[in-house]
C-alpha cells in the first residue's frame, strides 16, 4: 500500500509539473523562424488610420504564405487609456507631488477585446505571435520623456515622470493579466526602439520593473517568453546593453534588435537619401560583421536573438494603394524623391533573412501595408482596400515631380518577389542552443569538428582532423578525429578551441575528456592565458597516456592572477598515430572554497539540457565520484531505460527513442548513493 501512494505522489507531481512546462526561449525562436509585421494598424492613432483594419483573413494568407510568426506592433495611449498626465509638473524636485496611483490608468475594455479578437485569430492559424508595445502617442507620452532634446522631456525627479512611469507599468499589468492563460505561442515585447531616447539605465530599470509586472500576473505568465532590448546603442548595438543580471535573473528571455542599415538606402525615398542600390561584397560585410557580433554576444549570455524589424522602401518610392510616389511631406514636392532599384530591394531582404536564420536567430520583416512606403502584403483582406499594379506607373522626374499615375487595379494578395526573397535562402544551424559548458563551445563536437575548434599544424608537422562518425564516438554521432604523420613534439599539433573571453581570476578550471588511439600514444592538456597585465602564460599538464578503448582523462588548472582570456588546447604532435576526442568538459570552482565545495557537490546531479529534443547530459557535480547506475522511468512507474557506465561522472543520454513526455531520472554513484530523483521533460515537438 505504501508502495503504491508513493507512486501516486510521483505521478501527481510529475503531471503537475507538465501542465506548467514551457518552451524554452531558444526552441520558441526556433519555432518562429520566419515571420511579417502587421506594421500601422494597431499601432496607430486609430486602427484604419494608417492602414486598413485587419481582418482574419490577413492571417490566414501569413500562415499559407509560410511563415511561422507575426508581430503585432500595438499602441496603448492616447484614448486608449485613460489617465492624462499632463498635468503633473515636468521639474526637478517635484515627483513628492505625484498624488496619483495606478488605478488612474486603465485600459478601455473595448480595446483589449479587439486586441485579444486579433491574437485569437493569429494564434489559431498557428502562428506564434508577438504582442508588441509600439506607436506614436507611446513615443510623445512615454519615450520622449527620457530625452533631453525632445520638446515632452520631463526630469527624472518631476512628478510627471513619476506618473508616466506608474501609467506605463499599469498599462503593462492589465495586458498581462487579460492574457495570463493565453497560450504559450503569444510572446510579449517590452517595448518598441527606445533605445533612440533612453538610456541603458533607463531601459535597464524598465526591463526589470515590466518583467515583475508580468511574472507576477501568473498562469501562463510565470513563463512565457518576453522579448527585450537596451537602451543607448541602436540597432545591432541594442541588444548588448542589456544589463546581464536580468538575463541571468530570468530564464525566458529573447533578445531583439533591428536592423535598416545603411538608411541611406533603406530609406532613400527621402530628399536627403540618394543611394538606390545595395548588395556590393562591402555591404555585405558590413551586414555579416554586425550580425556576428550580435551572435557572439548572444552565446556568451545564452540567450537567443530575434529580429524584430528589418526592410527598404518600395521600388521607386512606389506607394500601392495610389498608384503614384508615396506622399512624403518632409520632402520638398511632398512625394518621394527615388526609392530602391528593385533587384537590391529584393536582395537586401533576402540576405538580411539568409544571414539571420543561418546564425539561428528569428525574424519578423517590416511591412505597414499599401498606404506605406515599405510594403509586402497589399492587405486584400480588407473589403475596403483598393490597390494599383505598379506595372502601369512610371517616373519621368521626382523634382520636379512629373509620374505616369497606375489605373491598373491590383487584386494580388503579396509583393511576391521580396516575399518569396524572406523564403528562398538560409539555413538553421546544425547546433543550435544553450552551450552546455560554460568555457568550451562545441564540447562534443555534435556541431561539427570544425566549429569552434581549429586544428594548428605548425610548420613541419603533418596532421589532419575530420569527423569521426557514430562508429568512433565515445557518445552522440560525432567525435573529433585526428591523424598525426610527424612525430616532432607536442606542441607541434594542437586542438584548440576558440578564446573564452572572461575574468577567471582566483578559479580552479577542471578540464576533462574522453579520448582514445589507434596506437600507444599520448597528449598533454595546455590552457592558454592572457593576464589584464598584458603577459601569457601556458598550463600544461603532464604527459597523459591514452588507451585503445575511450577512457576519462582530467586536469586541474589553478588561475591566480586577473585575466583577460583563457583558451583550451589539446596537444597531440608526439607521436604518429589516429587520435578521438569527444565529450570535453570544464568545471569552474573558487579555488580557495574546493574543500567546502566539494563537501556540498558530493550528492549533487545536474540534467541539461532539460526540455530535452534529442539527448540529455547527465552529470555529477562531484569529481569524487561516478555514476554506477541511471533509471530513466515513466509516468506510470514503469522503467524505460537503464545505463550503466564504466568509471565516469557523466553520460550524455540519446533520448530520441523516448516518446514526448515527462520522466524521472533516478542516479545511483559509485559508492552506493541513491541520489534525489530529477525529472526530465522529452520535447522533440511543440
Amino acid at each position: 500500500m505504501l508502495k503504491n501512494k508513493v507512486l501516486l505522489f510521483l505521478v501527481a507531481n510529475l503531471v503537475s509539473f507538465m501542465l506548467f512546462a514551457q518552451t524554452s526561449p531558444y526552441d520558441m525562436v526556433s519555432q518562429m523562424g520566419r515571420g511579417i509585421n502587421l506594421g500601422n494598424v494597431l499601432s496607430a492613432p486609430a486602427e484604419g488610420n494608417w492602414s486598413p483594419a485587419v481582418e482574419e483573413q490577413y492571417f490566414i494568407d501569413v500562415a499559407t504564405a509560410g511563415f511561422t510568426n507575426v508581430r503585432i506592433p500595438i499602441d496603448f495611449f492616447g484614448t486608449r487609456t485613460t489617465g492624462d498626465t499632463s498635468g503633473y509638473s515636468s521639474a526637478a524636485g517635484t515627483s513628492g507631488n505625484y498624488s496619483g496611483t495606478s488605478a488612474d490608468y486603465t485600459v478601455l475594455l473595448a480595446y483589449l477585446d479587439r486586441i485579444e479578437q486579433v491574437i485569437e485569430w493569429s494564434l489559431n492559424q498557428g502562428l506564434v505571435t508577438i504582442l508588441d508595445f509600439h506607436g506614436s502617442n507611446l513615443k510623445s507620452e512615454f519615450i520622449y520623456t527620457f530625452d533631453i532634446d525632445e520638446t515632452e522631456y520631463t526630469h527624472p525627479t518631476s512628478a510627471k515622470r513619476a506618473a508616466d512611469n506608474e501609467k506605463f507599468r499599469a498599462i503593462w499589468a492589465q495586458v498581462a493579466d487579460r492574457f495570463k492563460e493565453h497560450s504559450e505561442n503569444l510572446l510579449f515585447e517590452v517595448i518598441n526602439e527606445p533605445y533612440f531616447h533612453m538610456s541603458k539605465a533607463d531601459m535597464d530599470t524598465l526591463n526589470t520593473d515590466v518583467l515583475a509586472v508580468i511574472r507576477a500576473s501568473g498562469g501562463s505568465n510565470d513563463t512565457r517568453n518576453v522579448i527585450i532590448t537596451g537602451g543607448t546603442g541602436t540597432s545591432h548595438e541594442a541588444p548588448l546593453q542589456i544589463e546581464p543580471s536580468i538575463i541571468a535573473g530570468d530564464s525566458y528571455l529573447i533578445a531583439t534588435f533591428h536592423y535598416y542599415q545603411p538608411f541611406d538606402f533603406t530609406s532613400s525615398s527621402a530628399d536627403s537619401r540618394f543611394v538606390y542600390s545595395w548588395g556590393t561584397a562591402e555591404d555585405k560585410n558590413t551586414l555579416t560583421a554586425r550580425f556576428d557580433e550580435v551572435s557572439s554576444w548572444a552565446s556568451v549570455n545564452q540567450i537567443p536573438v530575434f529580429v524584430g524589424e528589418f526592410g527598404a522602401d518600395n521600388s521607386g518610392g512606389y506607394n500601392y494603394s495610389t498608384g503614384d510616389l508615396n506622399v512624403i511631406s518632409n520632402n520638398a514636392t511632398g512625394f518621394a524623391n527615388g526609392g530602391p532599384e528593385n533587384t537590391s530591394r529584393v536582395e537586401y531582404h533576402r540576405f538580411v533573412a539568409e544571414q539571420a536564420i543561418n546564425r539561428g536567430f528569428s525574424f519578423a520583416a517590416w511591412d505597414s501595408g499599401p498606404k506605406s512606403n515599405k510594403t509586402i502584403h497589399k492587405r486584400t483582406d480588407s473589403s475596403v482596400t483598393e490597390n494599383y499594379n505598379i506595372s502601369g506607373f512610371s517616373v519621368t522626374n521626382y523634382n520636379p515631380k512629373n509620374t505616369t499615375i497606375s489605373a491598373v487595379a491590383d487584386n494580388s494578395t503579396w509583393v511576391e518577389d521580396v516575399k518569396d526573397a524572406l523564403f528562398s535562402s538560409g539555413t538553421w544551424p546544425l547546433c543550435y542552443g544553450p552551450n552546455p559548458d560554460p568555457i568550451i563551445r562545441n564540447p562534443d563536437f555534435e556541431c561539427g569538428y570544425n566549429s569552434d575548434w581549429n586544428l594548428n599544424v605548425l610548420s613541419g608537422s603533418t596532421a589532419t582532423i575530420s569527423d569521426s562518425g557514430s562508429t568512433d564516438a565515445y557518445n552522440g554521432a560525432a567525435a573529433a578525429k585526428i591523424g598525426v604523420e610527424t612525430s616532432l613534439g607536442y606542441n607541434k599539433v594542437l586542438l584548440e578551441n576558440i578564446v573564452f573571453t572572461n575574468d577567471l581570476n582566483g578559479k580552479t578550471i577542471a578540464l576533462n575528456c574522453f579520448a582514445k588511439a589507434d596506437d600507444a600514444t599520448s597528449i598533454k592538456f595546455q590552457v592558454k592565458t592572457i593576464y589584464t597585465s598584458g603577459t601569457n602564460s601556458y598550463l600544461t599538464s603532464p604527459v597523459l597516456s591514452l588507451q585503445t578503448v575511450y577512457s576519462a582523462y582530467q586536469y586541474t588548472f589553478d588561475l591566480t592572477d586577473p585575466t583577460i582570456s583563457i583558451q583550451v588546447k589539446v596537444l597531440l604532435g608526439n607521436q604518429t598515430g589516429t587520435y578521438y576526442f569527444d565529450d570535453f568538459e570544464t568545471t569552474i570552482t573558487d579555488t580557495e572554497s574546493l574543500s567546502t565545495a566539494q563537501e556540498k557537490l558530493d550528492n549533487r546531479m545536474v540534467l541539461y539540457p532539460n526540455p530535452s529534443m534529442n539527448f540529455v547530459n547527465v552529470k555529477l557535480l562531484s569529481s569524487e565520484k561516478n555514476i554506477k547506475n541511471i533509471k530513466i522511468i515513466d509516468l506510470n512507474g514503469r522503467l524505460v531505460a537503464e545505463y550503466h557506465p564504466k568509471s565516469a561522472n557523466y553520460l550524455k543520454i540519446n533520448t530520441t527513442k523516448l516518446a514526448n513526455g515527462m520522466y524521472l531520472m533516478q542516479v545511483t554513484t559509485s559508492d552506493d548513493t541513491v541520489l534525489k530523483p530529477k525529472k526530465i521533460v522529452v520535447a522533440r515537438y511543440y
